[in-house]
């Protein structure tokens, strides 16, 4: 197994750990960019577990982390995500289920290689699964290999999604989307973690997910599951995810296309521009 896959995995313990200790005694709780998006003492002292596990092994190592001014970790340098190796955490994805005691919440962390995904690991801490991947090596549940659905059309799909913490932005662009797939599916679900939703689709327990307005820990890990699992991941438009990418479609390779083309076309009716992007990835045939 790669040493780097078992740090992640070491890594994201460490720091579910923490959430478990604390489940039902958050304290303090503040709001970040908007009244919506909430982070609290947990997320801070899960984020210095996880560090920690990876520079106890990697001394030296930078980290891609969200606010790494609260950390105050010296050891802990700040890196970038096209340095030569990089580690990308979220301490806590899943903060206002968390908070409510709603149990869907995870921690994330992924290895970066010149902006590329080579190990990476989500614990859904409520319920105590290990969803893992490296790089040409597969994706994993508690160990063993899972493969994404097989579903053909959108109208045999179950999908999930998640709406965006800051509601001026893309919240219109996103019930668009929702109000045209809903029609057509079995079902859409929300849960707040959009590392852990990757994840149900890497196992084929959801056929497709998309969000707007990612950042890239939330999705780092998740897409190297996803993408070891057999989906295709990429942004609203079809080409090929990126750290840099925000808006994410993951799904089986059956159902991809029609996706895209059913989120572009939402978009349009709804009068927003369709995706566009660089070049599209190509289903397999």
């Amino acid at each position: 197994m790669n040493d780097r896959l078992q740090i992640v995995r070491t890594a994201a313990e460490a720091g579910a750990v923490v959430l478990r200790r604390h489940a039902g005694h958050v304290e303090q709780i503040r709001t970040k960019s908007s009244a919506s998006d909430l982070v609290t003492e947990v997320d801070v002292a899960s984020g210095v577990a996880v560090a920690r596990s990876i520079a106890t092994q990697i001394p030296g190592a930078r980290f891609v982390i969200e606010e790494p001014e609260v950390y105050g970790l010296a050891a802990v340098q700040p890196g970038g995500l096209m340095d030569d190796e990089v580690w990308v955490i979220d301490p806590l994805d899943g903060t206002t289920s968390y908070v409510h005691g709603y149990p869907c919440y995870s921690v994330s962390v992924a290895c970066l290689r010149h902006g590329r995904p080579v190990a990476g690991a989500v614990l859904d801490a409520s319920r105590g699964e290990v969803f893992s991947a490296e790089a040409g090596g597969g994706a994993f549940l508690d160990g063993r290999p899972v493969h994404c659905g097989q579903a053909v059309t959108i109208s045999d799909s179950l999908l999930i999604t998640g709406f965006p913490y800051d509601r001026r932005v893309t919240l219109d662009q996103q019930l668009a989307v929702f109000t045209r797939l809903v029609r057509d599916v079995h079902g859409i679900r929300r849960d707040g973690s959009a590392a852990i939703d990757c994840c149900r689709v890497a196992c084929g327990q959801a056929d497709g997910f998309w969000e707007f307005a990612l950042k890239t820990w939330d999705t780092a890990a998740g897409a190297l599951i996803a993408a070891e699992a057999g989906c295709l991941v990429t942004d609203m438009a079809g080409a090929e995810w990126t750290p840099q990418t925000t808006d994410v479609l993951a799904a089986n390779p059956r159902l991809h296309e029609a996706l895209v083309a059913a989120i572009g076309a939402a978009l349009e009716a709804g009068g927003f521009p369709r995706p566009t992007s660089g070049e599209r990835v190509a289903p397999p045939h």
